[in-house]
């Protein structure tokens, strides 16, 4: 298999790869290479070594799978199959345990194996990462375009689409934290209200949990209600008050030209978020002069993390019996009902600010589900967010510029600890559950959410390394990586959803019923069931699809046989577009100087007839009943009928 650039070898151990009971298949001897991007196997027998011959996750180990996604190295608990035929407490086999909820068995030296892989998958520094050893290598003109997808997002432009003038209006930018000193983990430029001045904006910052204060991240063009975020009020025991962050607040409100209120919409739970005022948090006081509170009943992110392990037990086990109570063990392990929580709660949101309701989204720290709210709500507001280039906006504005900490709640090429969660992965959850429910609506396909959940865990690219802005900078990670958005907009035509409709004015936004959301959501199977011992999906149809043009490959699940359609389909309209300039060309070619004149023969495919002759001119005429001084010639092309009308000046 051909390498990427400036991807090298590190290390190559002998080992076997041992299949799932349930598979029932005999481990396979080879080799394990590690390259500086990624763990791959190769079996010793050569006519293994390409996919589709073994096994689908013998296919996953043959491509390779990111060395930065490996989350942990264990033994597994030593049974009847793993006990050593000379001391049973001597481990057989090693588990490579992937973030992305795959997982390969290893069996041979494991000793041997497990100390190269430590050495060589767990860095000291996320410098280490292949991003910055070979992500960006190419010449000048390729690191230019790179640093263009890591600036993909222009505040000031994204707020001038919206209709917002931030030089004279209720808002305004400031660049108080160009330097990081007030908010370490927000960008250097936010945008605030234009009545507050910076000095008044660095005490709200202060009131606020790690300076988290205030921001505005979206402005609805007709209504002008607006959607803020920040973290949660340092209010405490002793119920702190704070007359800078009051004013900010009531600033927020009166930037809404039509309802001077806003909505506090409190992410966590109401018991959570009192508790936080034990240390020094807690939430806005509900007799706020200018703003109510709800609670949104959002878990933490320990919760999070222990249903997508739930549900990773769940993928791996091949048990028969779980057949017959499938979707009783999915709500089971809870990531259905939190991703259902977080739809609901974006919808009110969306909701609210499409009816007119200024918005202010926090949780405890303002960088995990109050990204989750204000992106799904963008994107349910705004058809731009829903495009492509949108998508990557929204994605740069919510969750990579304003501080979603990607390093610790990840973790490229870092083992698994207490602060990594599965946040921004159950945003783009959510995201694949509106795409599917209404694939119309978006530019994009879950394709992309794969590819865009993959990057964050592979190292292979800068755009969602570090914390924070600050990291990022300080790292060079403009300059030294690759973009993930450079990627994706270089490779258009594998993300566009060939059924996506541009909006309309009057159908823009996208706020359905919360009940027709809620009750079809489904597990997000073509990315989770990846390391799966079953096919995650109906296997593929192996009759070629009509239209076909050649030797169609048999598609490895229904999915795919819907693209092998779609593929066919558009060869064959354009086969019939090219049949129709021909036959068009035949009505031109017929009227020369007034006359109509024996036509040429026919293209292949096209069949011609003249129905009635007569001296016509060449000005075409749109009539259901041509006049008799009207030449109709008829043209067929494949299945399509074609008239031409031609009519006689008078």
């Amino acid at each position: 298999m051909a390498l990427l650039p400036s991807e090298g070898m590190l290390a190559a151990v002998s080992c076997s790869f041992t299949f799932p009971a349930a598979v029932g298949l005999p481990a396979l001897p080879g080799t394990l290479f590690i390259t500086s991007f990624r763990l791959r196997f190769e079996p010793a027998n050569a006519a293994l070594r390409s996919p589709g011959h073994v096994h689908r996750l013998l296919d996953d180990a043959l491509v390779g799978i990111p060395r930065a996604c490996v989350g942990k190295l264990t033994y597994p608990q030593a049974g009847a199959a793993t006990r050593s035929k000379y001391d049973s407490a001597l481990p057989t086999q090693l588990v490579v345990k992937f973030k992305d909820l795959r997982a390969w068995a290893l069996g041979g030296d494991v000793s041997a194996l497990m100390l190269t892989l430590n050495r060589h998958v767990f860095l000291d520094s996320p410098l280490s990462l292949f991003a910055f050893t070979g992500g960006a290598a190419g010449a000048a003109p390729t690191q230019l375009r790179e640093q263009q997808g890591h600036a993909i997002y222009d505040l000031r432009a994204d707020f001038a689409r919206m209709g917002v003038d931030l030089a004279g209006g209720p808002f305004r930018v400031t660049e108080l934290n160009r330097s990081y000193t007030m908010c370490p983990t927000y960008p250097p430029t936010l945008v605030v209200p234009a009545a507050m001045t910076d000095r008044e904006v660095a005490s709200v910052a202060e009131f606020r949990s790690k300076g988290r204060l205030p921001i505005c991240c979206f402005v609805h063009a007709r209504n002008s209600a607006s959607i803020w975020r920040c973290a949660q009020p340092k209010r405490g025991l002793l119920n702190a008050q704070s007359a800078a962050d009051d004013r900010h607040v009531m600033h927020i409100a009166a930037s809404n030209r039509h309802r001077r209120r806003v909505w506090i919409a409190d992410c966590r739970p109401e018991l959570n978020a009192r508790v936080n005022t034990l240390t020094g948090g807690g939430t806005e006081s509900a007799s706020h002069a200018h703003a109510s509170v709800s609670f949104l009943n959002i878990a933490n992110i320990h919760a999070m993390r222990e249903s997508l392990e739930a549900v990773r037990a769940l993928v791996a086990s091949g048990s028969a019996d779980l057949d017959f109570a499938w979707l009783a063990r999915v709500e089971d392990t809870k990531w259905l009902g939190h991703v259902r929580l977080v739809l609901a709660a974006a919808l009110r949101v969306a909701d609210a600010v499409e009816n007119g309701t200024t918005v202010l989204v926090h949780c405890s720290d303002g960088w995990d589900r109050t990204g989750q709210l204000c992106a799904l709500a963008q994107l349910l507001l705004d058809p731009h967010y829903r495009t492509l280039e949108g998508f990557a906006h929204v994605v740069e504005k919510e969750w990579v510029r304003v501080g979603h900490k990607f390093h610790d709640r990840v973790g490229p090429g870092a083992s698994e600890t207490e602060e990594q969660s599965p946040v921004f992965l159950q945003f783009l959850d959510c995201v694949w559950q509106l795409w599917r429910q209404f694939p119309t609506y978006f530019e994009f396909t879950g394709e992309l959410l794969a590819c865009v959940a993959d990057a964050t865990m592979s190292g292979r690219y800068g755009t969602f390394l570090g914390n924070c802005d600050r990291e990022r900078a300080a790292w060079g990670v403009a300059t030294r990586t690759a973009s993930l958005w450079t990627h994706v907009l270089g490779h258009r035509a594998k993300y566009q959803n060939p059924f996506y409709r541009p909006p309309g004015a009057t159908h823009a936004v996208l706020i359905p019923p919360a009940s027709t959301v809620l009750r079809q959501v489904t597990l997000w199977t073509e990315y989770y069931f990846r390391g799966a011992t079953l096919p995650a999906t109906p296997v593929g149809n192996p009759s070629p699809p009509l239209f076909g043009a050649g030797p169609v490959p048999t598609a490895k699940n229904s999915h795919d046989d819907l693209g092998l359609a779609m593929a066919a389909a558009l060869r064959r309209i354009q086969v019939l577009e090219d049949e129709l300039r021909n036959a068009r060309a035949v009505a031109a070619a017929v009227t020369t100087g007034g006359l109509l004149m024996q036509p040429p023969p026919p293209p292949v495919g096209v069949q011609f007839s003249a129905l009635a002759a007569a001296p016509l001119s060449s000005g075409p005429v749109v009539s259901a009943s041509p006049p008799a001084s009207t030449a109709a010639i008829e043209f067929h092309v494949g299945n399509l009928s074609v008239s031409s009308e031609l009519y006689q000046h008078q």
